[in-house]
C-alpha cells in the first residue's frame, strides 16, 4: 500500500468519524435531556416533562423548521453552552423567542389558523383565527403573546391575565353584550339545557350585562416606567416610553415579551363579590353628584373660563368636607348621607369659617333669585318675538345657555366653587341682556351688582361673594369693604392684609390710613362722616334717636373749617381755635365743660363696674345694657363736649340719674 493512499484512507476514515460524532452529536443535544443537566433549565424542563407537549422535543418548538435553522440553533446553543460554563447569567437570564414557524408546522397546529376555536375555559371559546390573521388593538399577535411561561411550573401555558389585558384596558364605556359574548356564550334555557336564569330577554333587548353583574373590572393594566428599568437602562431607550406603537412592535411582534412583563395586572371579576373592593354604586344608582362635580372642577358652563375650586386643587375629595373624620361610637346607620355644615370647614380653616360659608349662601341665594327675575323678563319677551329664525333664534338659545348656568349654581350649591359660581352668574346674567336685545324688546334686566368686579387677587377664591357687605371695626372707626374697593381703587388685599403670619392679618397701622384720608389734596372735599361715626352722630344729634344737634352744625360749619390747619393739615384744635368766631374767654369756659363732662364720664364708669360686679336684676339687665352703649359712644367721640355741648349734658345726666337708680351711691 502506498503512502497515498494510506494517507487518503486515514483522511476518509477520520472524516467519517467526525461525521459520526458530529451526527451522534446532534442527536445526543437534539433531545431533551440534553438541556436538563445545566441548573438554569432544570425548571423549565421539568415544566415541560410534565406538560401536554412532553411527547414533542424541545428543538422542535425552539429551532424555525429547516436544515439552517437547526444548524443556527446548534450554534446559538453553543453560545449558551459558553455563557453557562463562564456564568454569563448570573448577569442576566436565559430565554428563548418561538416562532410562529415551529408551532404552524406540519403535524403539529397547521390547522390553527383554518380551524380555530377551541374551548378555552368552562362556557369560554377562543377563536385563534382571528387573533392571528387580524391585527388586535393594532397589533400583530404572535402564538406566544398568549402561550407564555410565565405561570410558575407550567409550560407555554395561556394565562387569563393576558387575555384581560388585551380586552379590558382603557374599557371606559358600558360593557356591550357583544363584547361579552365573544367569549362566554348567554346563558339561554333550551330543552336540552337546564340554566340558573334563562338570558333569553336580555339577548332579545340587547340589555348591558353590566346593568346586572355591575363592574367586572379590577386594575388598569398601567405600565410603570420603574417596570422598562427592569430590562433597560439606556437614556435612549427610555425616552420612547410614551411611543406606544414603537414599543409594542418591538416587544410583542418583533420579539417575544410576556404582557404581564411591563403592565399591571387586570382582573376580570365580579367586583361586588371581591371582598377587597366595595361595589360601585353607579352600576345601579345614577350619578345624581354630576353637576357638583362640574363645579367643583370649575367646568362645564357657558359664557366663562375654566376655575377649579383651589381645594380641588390642593387634591381634596368630597370626603374632605362631607364626612367627619373622627369616630362617632355606637350604632352607625347604613346608607347615611353626610350633609357638610360650617362645622366641616373649621378643623382646616379655624374657628368662624362657618360663618363664611353661610354667608356664601345667603350671598349665592340673592343673585340666584335676580337672575331668576330677569330670566322671567327674558322668557316673557321672547315669547312675543320669532324665536325660530334669525336674531330671535340666536335669543333663544343665549337665554337657555344662561338658564344652564342657573341650574348648575342652583343644583351644584354654590358653596363649592364661589368664585366659579359667580362667574357662571355674572355670564348669565350677561346673556340674558343680549337675548333681550336679540329679541328686540326694549325691556330692561334688573340691576344687579357683581362682586367679581369688587374682589381682588387670590383672595376672592374665598372673598368673593360677601366683600361688599363686609363692614367691620377699624381702629374704632366703620370699615367698609366696598367703598375702598370701588372708590378708592385699592386693587389688592395685601394692602392692608398679610398671611405671612396668620391668615388675613391687618398690617395696616391708623397712620397708613391717615396718610390717604388726610392728604392736603383731600381733606378739604373729604367727608368725614363714614370714618367718624360717632363724632358725626353727636355733633349731628342723631345719636339714640333725634335729639338736639350742635348750633355750628346748625349754622354748617363743617369739619375742615375747625381741624384743618393753614396747611391743611388735620389737627386736633386746642381751644384757643375758637375765638377765630367765638368772644374771647370762650376756650376757657370750653375747658371747664370738657373738665366737668370728663369727670362725670368717669362716674358713670364706676357705677357701670359697679352694676357688672354687684349685679342687678334680669329685668334691668337691658337697661343698663343700653346706658352703657350710650356711654361707650360719648367716650368714642372724644370731643368731651366740643362737638354737641347741649347734647353731651342730656346724656350725661340721663345716664347718670339712671344709673343711680339702679345702682345707688354707697
Amino acid at each position: 500500500m502506498t503512502k497515498t493512499r494510506k494517507i487518503f484512507l486515514y483522511s476518509a476514515g477520520g472524516i467519517v468519524l467526525l461525521l459520526l460524532l458530529g451526527i451522534g452529536s446532534m442527536e445526543y443535544t437534539s433531545r431533551s435531556e440534553f438541556c436538563n443537566p445545566c441548573h438554569y433549565m432544570e425548571p423549565f424542563y421539568q415544566a415541560w416533562k410534565h406538560s401536554s407537549h412532553n411527547n414533542v422535543a424541545c428543538i422542535q418548538c425552539h429551532y424555525p423548521p429547516g436544515i439552517l435553522s437547526t444548524f443556527e440553533g446548534k450554534v446559538k446553543g453553543l453560545e449558551q453552552l459558553f455563557k453557562y460554563a463562564t456564568q454569563s447569567y448570573r448577569r442576566s437570564k436565559p430565554w428563548a423567542e418561538i416562532p410562529d414557524a415551529s408551532c404552524l408546522r406540519e403535524g403539529c397546529h397547521e390547522a390553527r389558523l383554518l380551524e380555530g376555536k377551541v374551548k378555552f375555559k368552562e362556557n369560554i371559546t377562543f377563536d385563534h383565527t382571528p387573533h392571528l390573521t387580524q391585527l388586535r388593538r393594532g397589533k400583530q399577535l404572535r402564538c406566544t403573546s398568549c402561550h407564555s411561561q410565565i405561570v410558575q411550573g407550567e409550560h407555554i401555558s395561556v394565562t387569563e391575565t393576558t387575555c384581560f389585558l388585551c380586552h379590558f384596558k382603557g374599557l371606559e364605556d358600558e360593557i356591550a353584550p357583544a363584547k361579552c359574548t365573544s367569549c362566554h356564550d348567554a346563558p339561554v334555557a333550551t330543552p336540552e339545557r337546564q340554566v340558573s336564569y334563562d338570558h333569553t330577554q336580555v339577548r332579545e333587548h340587547n340589555i348591558s350585562c353590566m346593568k346586572c353583574h355591575g363592574q367586572m373590572v379590577v386594575g388598569d393594566g398601567a405600565v410603570p416606567m420603574e417596570n422598562c428599568m427592569n430590562c433597560h437602562f439606556e437614556k435612549e431607550r427610555l425616552a420612547r416610553y410614551s411611543d406606544t406603537t414603537f414599543v409594542h412592535l418591538n416587544h410583542i411582534t418583533k420579539h417575544k415579551i410576556e404582557c404581564q412583563q411591563c403592565h399591571l395586572a387586570i382582573q376580570h371579576k365580579s367586583v361586588s363579590r371581591s371582598a377587597a373592593v366595595k361595589p360601585d354604586c353607579n352600576a345601579c344608582h345614577p350619578d345624581y353628584h354630576k353637576v357638583q362635580e362640574e363645579l367643583f372642577l370649575g367646568t362645564g358652563g357657558y359664557g366663562v373660563e375654566n376655575h377649579p375650586s383651589p381645594m380641588f386643587e390642593g387634591g381634596l375629595n368630597c370626603q374632605a368636607c362631607h364626612i367627619f373624620h373622627k369616630d362617632l361610637g355606637g350604632f352607625q346607620p347604613a346608607g347615611e348621607t353626610f350633609v357638610a355644615r360650617g362645622e366641616s370647614c373649621e378643623p382646616c380653616h379655624g374657628k368662624g369659617y362657618g360663618k363664611l360659608l353661610e354667608a356664601w349662601r345667603i350671598s349665592t341665594d340673592e343673585r340666584l333669585k335676580s337672575i331668576d327675575v330677569s330670566a322671567r323678563i327674558v322668557e316673557r319677551e321672547l315669547v312675543r318675538a320669532d324665536t325660530t329664525r334669525g336674531r330671535g333664534k340666536a335669543g333663544r338659545e343665549l337665554y337657555n345657555k344662561a338658564l344652564y348656568n342657573y341650574h348648575m349654581v342652583e343644583f351644584g350649591k354654590g358653596v363649592h366653587n364661589i368664585t366659579y359660581t359667580d362667574r357662571l352668574l355674572q355670564a348669565a346674567h350677561s346673556m340674558l341682556g343680549q337675548a333681550l336685545e336679540a329679541a328686540g324688546s326694549p325691556a330692561r334686566l334688573t340691576a344687579y351688582k357683581w362682586s367679581s368686579q369688587l374682589a381682588p387677587s387670590e383672595c376672592a377664591n374665598c372673598h368673593e361673594q360677601n366683600v361688599e357687605k363686609d363692614t367691620v371695626q377699624v381702629f374704632g372707626l366703620e370699615f367698609n369693604h366696598r367703598r375702598h374697593l370701588e372708590k378708592a381703587g385699592i386693587d389688592n388685599c395685601k394692602t392692608c392684609h398679610s398671611n405671612m403670619r396668620r391668615h388675613g392679618e391687618m398690617v395696616l397701622e391708623r397712620n397708613d390710613c391717615l396718610n390717604c384720608h388726610h392728604k392736603a389734596e383731600r381733606t378739604a372735599q373729604e367727608n368725614c362722616a363714614p370714618c367718624h361715626e360717632s363724632q358725626n352722630a353727636v355733633y349731628t344729634g342723631t345719636a339714640f334717636g333725634a335729639g338736639t344737634p350742635d348750633p355750628m352744625q346748625e349754622a354748617e360749619v363743617t369739619c375742615q373749617q375747625c381741624h384743618l390747619n393753614e396747611d391743611q393739615a388735620v389737627v386736633r384744635p386746642e381751644g384757643k381755635a375758637c375765638l377765630t368766631c367765638h368772644d374771647e374767654g370762650y376756650d376757657k369756659m370750653l375747658a371747664e365743660w370738657q373738665s366737668e363732662n370728663a369727670e362725670k364720664l368717669q362716674n358713670i364708669e364706676k357705677l357701670l363696674d359697679r352694676a357688672d360686679s354687684a349685679g342687678v336684676s334680669t329685668a334691668n339687665r337691658g337697661r343698663v345694657a343700653s346706658l352703657r352703649a350710650m356711654a361707650d359712644l360719648l367716650e368714642q367721640d372724644g370731643s368731651r363736649g366740643a362737638h354737641n355741648s347741649a347734647l353731651y349734658q342730656e346724656y350725661l345726666d340721663r345716664i347718670g340719674t339712671q344709673l343711680s337708680e339702679l345702682v345707688p351711691y354707697r
